[in-house]
């Protein structure tokens, strides 16, 4: 089985979660390179965290190692970055 590299989510790009779900990159100022830190914001329902430890498979899905400070906020689309 394949682990995933660090990788880091560009700002504003959705991704698709290996468990379901798509996040947009909403902010990138938490970023550094030993953490892959990334303000994540799932597409649908709006809930934005921090994502700590930001990996991607071959297939292009995404995961994080654990994710902290989430909160509701109004949905981000492309236009309104």
């Amino acid at each position: 089985m394949e682990y995933p590299k660090l990788f880091a989510p560009e700002y504003g790009k959705v991704y698709e979660n290996r468990g379901g779900g798509t996040y947009r990159c909403i902010d990138r100022t938490a970023w550094r390179a030993n953490t892959a830190r990334a303000w994540m914001q799932n597409t649908r329902s709006g809930w934005a965290f921090t994502a700590v430890g930001c990996r991607m498979y071959q297939d292009g899905t995404i995961e994080w190692d654990y994710s902290t400070g989430g909160e509701f906020l109004p949905i981000k689309t492309e236009a309104s970055l």
